[in-house]
């Protein structure tokens, strides 16, 4: 139907068919009727009512009644004098409807469709999703004219996503069906590759939340009904997804906030813990330039320095970051870190420790101390 949204078309046919099917001869004859009329008067130049009404086997009054109804409903059907002034053509106003859509839309929605697309490699392969949305993105171009391309074009070339390679990483199959999942609320049964494991394969039955991309990878965000837990899987790591029949009942105590806060990086970790770190002026800048974790607080220290504190589920990751910043953090707390950093600089001590020379003495060597 060209301009006309079908969505904006269905939704008024169910309003004016209910205001009218009882006048006129059952529901189903009047939807298909009103259904082609709508299609003729987006096509044409403009419709009379006496010609709609001999087209369609019906009298003036039930089109002039349908015509109406769908008028209250909102769509931008106008009714114009023609040439010689001795009747009215009606036909759609798709300029109108152009017009009303360019006023939902901007640059950001512009731009999250496109972002949207981008990362929709894997969307390739399930044609209805990426065919609405390149349906989406023609009609947005459309309305929005040459000069409105341009600009939009110009939008999107500042613009780098990284985060769309770790999408075209997964496998199509199992990431639409994860996605399926999620939005039927179904179980399923995953075969996954589990990194400690040494890549042997194991099965897991399991409710699929949500989906994720963290540090350059996707994820699936899971509850394990059979160990009542959280788990993020890697989905390189998936060879198999199966589909179940029983509905997924999402845990009571699911909140993606919540966990979100709970972790610092991808692994929940344990139990909560309070980290209190300071860091020197050299790297304080870059401390202070960035949300490290939602609960984070930052406190100013004489000399330049900064302490940042923040509460979390203890985990290797929490470890791994504060060592990356070397002899520029002081932990404070937890006391459980100083411990962990501590062995390191023992093990990083002996490891790289210099090794005495063991000097070799020749027989000439031997002789000269003789003599």
């Amino acid at each position: 139907m060209g301009d006309l949204s079908f969505l904006e078309a269905g939704e008024a046919l169910r309003h004016a068919v209910s205001m009218s099917s009882k006048r006129d001869g059952g529901r189903n004859a009047q939807v298909r009727r009103v259904l082609n009329m709508l299609r003729e008067l987006n096509r044409s130049s403009g419709w009379s009512i006496a010609r709609l009404a001999a087209h369609y086997g019906t009298d003036d009054r039930t089109i002039r009644r349908d015509l109406e109804a769908l008028q209250e409903e909102g769509l931008p059907l106008v009714a114009e004098t023609s040439g010689d002034s001795s009747r009215k053509l009606w036909r759609l106003d798709t300029s109108e409807h152009a017009r009303r859509l360019g006023k939902l839309i901007d640059s950001k929605h512009y731009m999250a469709l496109r972002l949207a697309m981008d990362q929709a490699g894997p969307v390739r392969n399930d044609a209805s999703v990426f065919a609405a949305l390149e349906d989406l993105h023609e009609k947005i171009e459309k309305v929005i004219g040459p000069r409105g391309r341009a600009q939009l074009r110009a939008l999107d070339r500042a613009f780098l996503s990284y985060e769309k390679h770790a999408y075209q990483q997964a496998t199509p199959d199992v990431l639409w069906s994860l996605v399926r999942a999620i939005m039927d609320q179904r179980m399923v049964r995953v075969t996954y590759r589990a990194a400690l494991h040494a890549g042997r394969e194991k099965s897991y039955v399991v409710v699929p939340l949500r989906i994720f991309v963290h540090a350059g990878a996707s994820h699936l965000l899971c509850h394990v009904p059979k160990y009542g837990s959280y788990v993020p899987l890697n989905l390189q790591r998936f060879t198999r997804v199966e589909m179940l029949e029983d509905k997924a009942e999402i845990p009571s105590d699911f909140d993606p906030e919540a966990l979100e806060k709970y972790a610092f990086g991808l692994h929940q970790g344990t139990e909560l813990v309070r980290y209190v770190l300071r860091f020197d002026a050299p790297v304080a800048v870059y401390i202070r330039e960035r949300l490290w974790h939602p609960d984070q607080e930052l406190l100013e220290l004489p000399g330049g320095g900064v302490e940042l504190s923040f509460t979390c589920g203890a985990s290797w990751e929490v470890s791994a970051w504060v060592a990356s910043w070397r002899h520029w953090v002081h932990v404070i707390e937890p006391k459980a870190l100083q411990d962990e950093l501590r062995a390191l600089g023992g093990v990083l001590t002996r490891r790289y420790a210099k090794k005495k020379r063991v000097r070799t003495t020749s027989v000439k060597d031997s002789r000269k101390r003789r003599a």
